[in-house]
């Protein structure tokens, strides 16, 4: 990343840091800690990905940091969505388990077009390596299918695939919030090598849909806290919006 668009990152955290961290990630700091943990832990999910981190290119905005994070929030969604079920603690974690791999599997073709339909198919071939039965390769790569935003959703057979799905597209949307400003809009302007006219002109575009994705949350959690999520985001972007005009006016000058 060049010294410009590094500045401009460094600038947009700096306005992160200032405000309050949202509700959903102060109240489940518990849940987040059991899914963090068996994302670090799985022997599983540590070979996945070993195996597709080469894959990923980070400069596209939507590389293996972006993929963690989903992961990491997809399971604890799933702890989160189970809590008071019948099942059993090891049923929890086993679909905890689907998330994080969904999750890190679920923008492995991100720079093809149509890049859900064509992840869920790579995910197809890569998944019968790590001992999942075909109903959880479905599931998985269902869930990946889903994920696209302001588009249609299939609606799945089995309840707890369905959670699945839903919970990898929240933790995914939620990357919508502060991730946008602290580290995917740099790592596309700098691969795209947009000046900051060039950013400019696309914020207008580009906050209009964070508008609307607040609306798209599918979990009971997502709707409740996604929103605030979202927020967060925003006001980062504000905030490095009247920092792109000051930046580009005195260029100019």
């Amino acid at each position: 990343m060049n010294e410009a668009v590094l500045k401009l990152q460094r600038e947009a955290e700096r306005i992160a840091s200032k405000l309050p961290l949202p509700e959903f990630y102060k109240r489940f700091k518990a849940p987040i800690a059991v899914a963090r943990k068996l994302f670090y832990n799985d022997p599983g999910a540590l070979r996945l990905r070993d195996m597709i981190e080469p894959e990923y290119h980070e400069e596209l905005g939507h590389g293996i940091f972006h993929c963690t994070r989903v992961s990491i929030d997809c399971a604890a969604l799933i702890l989160i969505e189970t809590d008071g079920d019948r099942m059993t603690p090891v049923a929890i974690e086993r679909l905890m388990l689907l998330g994080i791999y969904a999750g890190l599997l679920h923008d492995i073709s991100r720079d093809e077009q149509n890049h859900a339909e064509c992840g869920a198919k790579k995910a197809e071939k890569i998944l019968p390596a790590f001992f999942l039965s075909k109903d959880e390769i479905a599931c998985i790569s269902n869930a990946i299918r889903n994920h696209e935003a302001f588009a249609p959703a299939a609606e799945l057979d089995h309840e707890w695939a369905q959670l699945v799905s839903d919970c990898l597209y929240d933790a995914d949307k939620f990357r919508w919030g502060a991730d946008t400003f602290t580290h995917t809009l740099w790592h596309m302007m700098d691969h795209q090598a947009l000046s900051p006219q060039g950013i400019i002109d696309k914020f207008p575009w580009g906050m209009s849909g964070t508008v609307r994705i607040m609306e798209t949350f599918r979990t009971p959690t997502g709707r409740q806290y996604g929103p605030e999520i979202i927020e967060t985001g925003m006001e980062i972007g504000k905030g490095i919006y009247r920092y792109l005009l000051r930046h580009y006016r005195e260029t100019e000058r």
